[in-house]
Parts: C-alpha cells; structure tokens; sequence
C-alpha cells in the first residue's frame, strides 16, 4: 500500500514537471525565442522614388471661374419692314465695319422716288417761269411762294425715300462674329424683327467672382491669365478692366471684369473660363511635387528620406529610411505644391511607393519612370 502510494506520488511529481516544462516554453521561451529572430532579422528595403523640396519664386495668383460676355453685341434689325431679296452672309462669318448683310426689296420705292422727280422737275420749271413773270410785275408773291411749297414738299418727300431705300440696306455696324443665320430670300422681315446676332468679341470680356479678402488685392490693370477646356493647353492673357460697385447679397462674392484678346475669335460668349490674377509681388516658396503630399483627416504629411539611424557597419552602400513628416501645403501649381511648414530646400520626400512604406522603413531610391508609372497603376 506504501509502496503504491509512493509509485502514485512519484508519477504525479514527473507530470507536473513536465506540464510546467510545456508551459514554461510555451509561454516564456518560445515568445523570447521568436521575438529574438525577429529582431535579428533585417527589415526589407524596399524601392521608392524621392525628390528634393525646391525654394522657387512664386506669383501671388488669385483663382476664379468666370464666363465669357462680348465687349459688344446687338440684334441686326431693319428699321423699316420689306421682302428679303439677298443675305449675303454666312452663320458664323466674322465680318468688318461697313459690311452689307441684308438687302431687303426696294423696287416699290424706286418707282416712287423716280414718280416724285418728274414731278420735282416739272415744279421746278413751273417754279421758275413763274418767278420770271414774278420779276416782270406779272404775278402775285403768294402764287410764287405757293409753287416754292410744292417744290419743297416734294424734295422732302425725294429725301424720306431715299431714307427709305438706304434702310432697306443693312450693313455690319462694327467688326465682330455673326450669329446662326435665321432668313432667307424671300420671306418678310418687319420693322424691329431680328436676323442675326452681332457680337465683338475682340476683346472679349470675362467675368469672374472673388471673395472679400481677394476684392482688396484686386486693382485695374493687373495681369490676367485664362484657360479654357476647349484649349487646355493654351493661355489666353488680358487685364483686369473694372469690378462691380456692388457685393452680391447671396453669394457674397464680388465680380471683376477682365478684358482677354481674341484676335482668331476663338473664344465665345458664354464659354466658362479658368481665371488667374497676378496680384502682388513674386515670393519665396518651398515647393515639392504633388504626388508627394498625402491628404488625410490628420493633417497633410509627406515622407522625407533621411540618413538610417542604425546603419549597418557592414553595409557599404547609402542606407536611408523613412520619416513620416506632417507639413502645410499651400496652393498648387503646375503639378507642384506650395509646402507653408514642415520642409526646407534639400529635403528628399517621396514621389511613388508610398504604398509600400510607413515611419522608419528602409528604403532605397530609384527615379526611374518605370517605377513612377507602376506606382500610379497601383493607386489607381
């Protein structure tokens, strides 16, 4: 019975050694164990494309989104009604001061004003055989001056028809760009009806809305620039002309006036344009590209590539890594952001890979397009 106990004991004694060996291993020494070959494993570097931040100057830019008005525009319209009998312009033509447009029939108006000059001619015979009997003591004043009447009248009633016929001629008061063409020959325009639409459009105006703050730099004359999607790639320059007298009560927002050239009459009324003012003095900037800024509810932030701080002595080459940096951006331009803090000339941030890194990861650079182009297919 001892010796069973004893046999019982014994056992129970070498279980538990061996149940705490387990855990001791399992939770002390295994731990340790990975923890230190994970430690002494180097970390991988991986690629990434790096750019230094760069001091520029920079033009002080007020931005606005305006449409397009022409400097002048007016319905063509005669002044007096008659059947159309030639148009001789094109919709869309662009034409010059003096240009004929319409001419409407004038036939009805000749023969009456051919009528009323056989009839002047006669008065004015009748007129002056009547003042040669006037001067020979043979007639009375008042048959003379009721003959100078009548040859009056019909001159006036000569000048109203040929008024008339010049009326019925309708010519471009201005050079500009005409609108669609809406006649034809033959049909009857009255007097005040509508044939086409002239506009000057060089120059041509555009306006656009600035807030209060941007209203007190804005001054007469300051340079404008002015895009547009149909030329993307194409500046239209021109200066600001004038702004309203009066702030908008719904918007709050104030309207310039900025006149642009159109010598080619490219641009349209109505077309809505990308405006830049120029205002103010050139000042120093740190830039850096635009795919270097990473836009988050934490604030702005860039990776800057600085020296390894544990380098490996062994390891010849450059060893760098990554710091996490957050910064202020300012505007944007040509593909380059303004950085207010955070940056100085010389700093190296990452353009492409910033998938691939995080604070105090190993890195190495490489600008190859290659490896831009297959970064931005992997963000896309």
């Amino acid at each position: 019975m001892i010796r069973r106990s004893f046999y019982f004991l014994l056992v129970t004694v070498i279980l538990g050694g061996l149940a705490g060996g387990i855990a001791w291993w399992s939770f002390y020494a295994l731990p340790a164990f990975i923890a230190q070959s994970i430690q002494s494993t180097p970390a991988p570097v991986q690629t990434v494309s790096a750019e230094e931040a760069k001091a520029e100057s920079w033009q002080p830019e007020i931005a606005g989104i305006g449409t397009l008005t022409a400097s002048e525009g007016i319905d063509i319209a005669p002044q007096v009604g008659g059947v159309i009998t030639e148009v001789l312009f094109e919709s869309g033509a662009s034409v010059k001061k003096g240009d004929k447009l319409v001419q409407l029939d004038t036939a009805t108006d000749e023969a009456d004003l051919k009528n009323l000059q056989v009839q002047l001619a006669n008065a004015e015979e009748e007129l002056n055989r009547k003042q040669q009997i006037f001067d020979r003591g043979f007639a009375a004043k008042a048959d003379l001056d009721g003959l100078r009447t009548a040859r009056d009248q019909l001159l006036a009633n000569i000048e109203r028809i040929q008024a008339q016929i010049a009326q019925k001629s309708i010519y471009a008061p201005w050079d500009g760009k005409l609108g669609l063409r809406s006649i034809s020959v033959g049909s009857y325009v009255a007097p005040g009806q509508k044939v086409v639409w002239l506009q000057k459009v060089d120059p041509i105006y555009a306006d656009f809305d600035v807030t209060e703050e941007d209203y007190g730099r804005i001054a007469d004359g300051l340079k404008v620039t002015a895009r547009f999607n149909a030329w993307p790639d194409t500046p239209f320059q021109g200066s600001v002309t004038t702004t309203d007298s009066r702030m908008s009560e719904s918007s709050r927002m104030i309207t310039v006036r900025a006149k642009l050239d159109n010598p080619d009459g490219r641009l349209l009324p109505g077309m809505y344009a990308n405006v830049l003012v120029e205002a103010g003095a050139p000042q120093d900037v740190i830039t850096v590209p635009q795919t270097a800024v990473t836009y988050t509810l934490y604030g702005d932030n860039v990776f800057v590539v600085v020296p390894d701080k544990k380098p490996d002595p062994n390891n010849k080459e450059e060893q760098l890594e990554i710091e996490r940096r957050f910064v202020k951006a300012g505007s944007m331009r040509n593909g380059r952001v303004q950085i207010t803090e955070g940056l100085k000339p010389g700093d190296r941030v990452v353009t492409a890979g910033h998938n691939k890194i995080d604070q105090g990861a190993k890195v190495r650079i490489d600008n190859s397009v290659a490896l831009r182009e297959a970064d931005s297919a992997t963000i896309q």
